[in-house]
């Protein structure tokens, strides 16, 4: 019997050639915009689940609200991770994370900046499955300045020489000693180090009895990064049940003091990468775009289905014959459905064999854009080939059921005797699969326009702030930071750049916060804010607008001891409104009776700036507060404007009046506006994947509706022959046959509309600051359907209209 089936299979497909070819590209394009999802699905799933324990690895982070304002950040205490070990039993061991920014490493003659190297305790490697295949894992970390580097770090470096026991020059002249190699980190892990710095070196820079002090203070400053590696059937719930004895033991006195409610957060490791959603924490996804891309492999793999369906019903006319004599000769109808499925089946997994080599051939290209390593082998990703024959199976059989019922559902005697299968039925359910079809398509081309407006609008909105031209290099070398003026002198007498300024920390990013006093209606008030120290040139520099007061003056001597200029965001916040001039404000508050602590700044508002967006546009405007310091310390980050004229020779002159200022450490540098860009990669590669599935499921449509008009126009040739013997001409021919479908495009997009916006204002919804979805985004949207549909089928229209009407009439 299956010999049987496979020869009538063979024969069918190669009397409708054409229709099968349709059919299995169709399925081969559906199949293969599946597989790039899965395994995209896949891997952002799979994140830190490489590591052996990861269900028993979570995460300590920290919510605490002030005077109203709640933060929470993904980091913890520097005490935190010994005080749990120590306090709770459920606890087998910790490590704590602390970053480094990026520093020079140097080698002999080899020279290079590094980032992604994280001071660590020695128990990193029982904590993590760090793969380390020199040096001992016990013994690695744990002396003061020595480091274990990954794979590809230590062959740029030493080449195919032996590194342990190497000495690297890190940073200014520092050395550490090379005590191991790990494998590079997997990229599904959301920490993506290259290397890591004994903790014992922090400790022997601050003391061993400051760096390991458990006074109640130490517990406040979330500096780190810290998990643990709890005991078998250990629940969560366990260590947050006894955090509140914990905090009263070493956290209360302080809290109560500054008037701070604060909350644990446990978070499992495999969670951190799409769940998420702390300040301060590393990159990571999103959930949402998991459910999104789950939803658009959903509604390809159903346009390619229902194109199979709705090309197989159409021909019903051509299959009936042998159905009816198939039955005549003894043939069941189970036997018929099983025939009809064979062939849905033969088809899906003919298109997926296809689509697997289509995938291999294009898979570099879309790890390029959404800045994956994926990979489709047998060996790395056994479980996504298992999935496509699965899925390859219940996509041919749901595509081939309601066909398979229906053609073998036909009367033997009705169709022998001549007469046609025609039906309302089929003529109904064929309109409402093309458009399912288009509904879908036009939701795809909505949403890659929302997309793409959402991205342009978030990379050209204005930000407070001039941020095209600025070169941005930070200075790592401290003696050069107490030489920052003469260079901003000596960089100034360029005349193709414009000004210079240095500060803190990088604009567009991560700043400071800490506990401020301000003058509130009921005396001094507490507000965790954000600050950031500049110096006299830095709001010249960016262009800022200076809303009340003044601007820093070197000229007066107070400004750097007593000054603070905020912007309108905090002059709201504390209801100065247009009255924040002359207002009291202090950074930091004294613990203990400490007056005359150096960490604690008393002064008055001399200005306010116009808000401007220092944090990505995901996020609100917050209060932030700026202050001018001339210690050396605080000159990390160096702005340079530049005319656009010139360019190469500007950063070439920098280059020079660097070397001369520091000769032992490289220049490096970057542009403000290409780093504040990267802010918004995930973005970039929704717009990319969103572009792609869209173009492939209005190919997939228009394939279908190609087959579909070809078919139409073949089953009403001899009706247009008449018509065109009667008079009718080409043009009226060609709208007759393509203005039903035209129909049907037009209700697809009115379906779209409301289920369009709704999907894309939640997406929106996510975005502090964003696009109103406008009607001119689904009137294009409708065109572009429009223009694709009416194409696709006045093509075939058009060949049919102009036939011979003598050899039409005669068409049986």
């Amino acid at each position: 019997m299956f010999k049987n089936f496979l020869i009538t299979i063979i024969r069918n497909f190669n009397r409708n050639k054409f229709y099968t070819v349709l059919n299995v590209v169709g399925l081969s394009v559906g199949l293969v915009c599946a597989i790039l999802i899965v395994l995209f699905i896949q891997e952002e799933l799979s994140y830190d689940k490489y590591n052996v324990n990861h269900k028993r690895i979570v995460r300590l982070a920290s919510d605490f609200t002030l005077n109203g304002k709640r933060d929470r950040v993904a980091t913890s205490s520097m005490p935190f991770g010994p005080t749990f070990k120590q306090d709770f039993p459920e606890v087998e061991e910790f490590v704590r994370i602390h970053g480094s920014g990026r520093q020079q490493f140097r080698y002999n003659d080899i020279e290079f900046y590094e980032e992604r190297i994280a001071y660590v305790d020695s128990s990193v490697f029982k904590v993590f499955s760090y793969n380390l295949i020199q040096g001992d894992p016990d013994k690695a970390l744990s002396e003061p300045y020595t480091i274990v580097l990954n794979e590809t770090l230590a062959k740029r470096y030493f080449g195919d020489e032996d590194p342990i026991g190497k000495v690297l020059i890190v940073g200014e002249n520092n050395s550490f000693t090379v005590t191991g190699v790990m494998k590079d980190i997997p990229r599904n892990s959301h920490f993506k180090f290259r290397g890591f710095y004994s903790m014992k070196t922090l400790e022997s820079i601050r003391g061993v009895e400051e760096f390991n002090s458990t006074e109640p203070i130490t517990f406040w400053n979330f500096s780190n990064y810290t998990f643990l590696l709890l005991k078998e059937n250990t629940y969560i719930d366990a260590l947050q049940s006894k955090f509140p004895l914990y905090y009263n033991k070493y956290m209360k006195s302080v809290g109560d003091k500054l008037g701070v409610e604060y909350h644990l957060i446990v978070q499992k490791l495999a969670d951190i990468h799409l769940k998420s959603d702390l300040q301060w924490d590393a990159p990571t996804g999103n959930v949402k775009y998991i459910f999104i891309l789950s939803a658009i492999a959903f509604f390809i793999l159903s346009i390619a289905g229902i194109n199979y369906m709705n090309m197989a019903t159409a021909r019903s006319s051509k299959r009936a014959r042998e159905v009816g004599v198939r039955k005549v000769v003894g043939a069941h109808r189970d036997t018929l459905i099983r025939q009809f499925l064979m062939e849905s089946l033969s088809l899906t997994f003919l298109a997926l064999m296809i689509a697997i080599i289509v995938v291999e051939l294009i898979l570099p290209l879309f790890n390029s854009l959404v800045d994956k390593d994926l990979s489709l082998s047998v060996s790395e990703t056994p479980e996504i080939l298992v999935f496509s024959i699965v899925l390859a199976l219940i996509l041919g059989i749901v595509s081939g059921s309601y066909p398979a019922f229906y053609l073998s559902s036909f009367h033997p005697a009705t169709i022998l005797k001549g007469s046609t299968i025609k039906g309302k039925a089929g003529g109904l359910l064929r309109k409402l699969l093309v458009i399912s079809q288009f509904t879908v398509s036009a939701i795809m081309i909505s949403g890659t326009i929302i997309v793409g407006v959402q991205l342009n609008y978030m990379n050209n909105k204005d930000m407070g702030f001039s941020k095209e031209d600025v070169l941005v290099s930070i200075v790592r070398d401290s003696l050069m930071r107490t030489k920052i003026e003469p260079l901003k002198d000596e960089l100034r007498k360029n005349p193709n750049i414009n000004s210079v300024a240095t500060s803190n920390s990088l604009i567009g990013f991560d700043g400071a916060k800490t506990v401020h006093l301000y003058e509130g209606e009921e005396g001094m008030e507490q507000y965790v804010l954000n600050f950031s120290v500049i110096d006299f040139d830095y709001l010249d520099m960016m262009q800022m607008k200076i809303m009340q007061g003044r601007k820093f003056d070197r000229k007066i001597a107070s400004d750097t001891s007593s000054a603070f200029i905020v912007n309108q965001a905090a002059a709201r916040k504390f209801n100065w409104n247009e009255n924040a001039v002359g207002k009291k404000l202090q950074l930091g508050v004294e613990l203990e009776g400490e007056e005359d602590d150096d960490n604690i700044m008393k002064g008055e508002v001399i200005g306010v700036v116009a808000d401007f967006h220092y944090r990505p546009l995901r996020e609100n405007i917050e209060p932030i507060n700026f202050l001018v310091s001339e210690n050396p310390s605080h000159r990390r980050v160096l702005y340079v404007k530049l005319n656009q004229e010139n360019r190469e020779e500007s950063i070439k002159y920098i280059e020079s009046v660097w070397n001369k200022f520091s000769p032992k450490m490289a220049f490096n540098y970057f542009f403000l506006d290409e780093r504040l860009r990267k802010n918004y990669d995930s973005e970039v590669r929704l717009t990319w994947i969103f572009s792609i599935f869209s173009l492939l499921s209005i190919l997939i449509a228009s394939l279908g509706l190609f087959g579909l008009s070809s078919f139409m126009a073949e089953q009403r040739t001899k009706e247009l022959g008449i018509r065109k013997v009667l008079g009718a001409s080409v043009n009226q021919l060609v709208n007759l046959l393509t203005k039903e479908f035209v129909r049907l495009i037009l209700i697809a997009n009115v379906l779209a509309i409301p289920i369009a916006y709704w999907a894309m204002n939640s997406w929106l919804n996510d975005f502090s600051y964003r696009i109103e979805i406008s009607w001119w985004i689904f009137f294009l949207t409708l065109v572009v359907s429009l223009v694709i549909g009416v194409f696709t089928v006045s093509w075939q229209s058009y060949r049919a209209a102009s036939a011979d009407p003598v050899n039409a009439i005669k068409y049986e």
